[in-house]
């Protein structure tokens, strides 16, 4: 995503030190702010208005937030094992004797897919570092590694879960990290509906993966753009 940069100049003497207005000065004429002026300003008119209501004890106190993982601009390899995080996280690092009602499988990976990955062991005896070296084989194969975050981390754990339907979806998303799941949900949505018996089960828990990736990405939208009070967050397209 686009970073704002300072121009690199050589100036006579520093510019005066300008504090930003408060929310009651309505005077014309003032000069557009930088990004951070923005943000100082907003903090400042939220502290200095009179007129505020009570804040309600949820907004004074929110829950704390994920940090973001990795920014576009970091290398691929902290980007793939921070991302890995994520799905592992999802997937859980049990073993599982009969997942989706297929076969066994250990940290999200079914046995077939690890035999196709280089693994000839049984899954059950699968460790962490088997497990990174078949998801850094499956992270290349998705596509994910071109993306920028948090597209990558999103279309990495979609593929994870079902690669067909990931390439499909990233492909009618058009790069757009909002739509992408948006239509992985109501993709969710039919399955439970069409298949019930066999799908209605995981719907919840599939809704909750999309709904903490949702909350991941609006975290890193926010810390790469200009956020004001009130301001629609764009999503990132590539």
């Amino acid at each position: 995503m686009p970073h704002d940069s300072n121009r690199i100049g050589i100036t006579k003497k520093p510019a005066p030190t300008i504090l930003p207005r408060r929310a009651t000065d309505r005077t014309a004429g003032v000069q557009p702010q930088t990004p951070f002026g923005q943000i100082l300003t907003a903090s400042l008119r939220q502290l200095n208005n009179d007129d505020v209501k009570k804040i309600d004890p949820m907004q004074a106190n929110p829950p704390p937030r994920e940090k973001p993982l990795s920014s576009p601009g970091e290398n691929a390899e902290k980007s793939f094992r921070d991302i890995l995080k994520v799905v592992l996280k999802h997937e859980g690092r049990g073993y599982v004797k009969l997942d989706a009602m297929r076969e066994s499988s250990k940290m999200g990976i079914l046995q077939s897919t690890a035999r196709e990955n280089g693994y000839a062991g049984d899954i059950r005896n699968l460790t962490s570092a088997d497990a990174e070296k078949i998801y850094s084989k499956i992270w290349q194969k998705s596509g994910a590694a071109k993306l920028p975050y948090p597209l990558n981390m999103i279309h990495f754990d979609t593929y994870v879960n079902s690669p067909a339907a990931a390439r499909k979806i990233l492909a009618k998303s058009g790069g757009n990290a909002d739509a992408y799941l948006d239509m992985r949900g109501q993709r969710y949505q039919r399955l439970a509906t069409m298949r019930p018996e066999k799908y209605a089960r995981y719907l919840k828990g599939w809704m909750n993966r999309i709904s903490h990736l949702k909350h991941m990405a609006t975290d890193a939208y926010a810390g790469t753009q200009d956020v004001r009070p009130g301001k629609k967050i764009v999503p990132y397209r590539v």
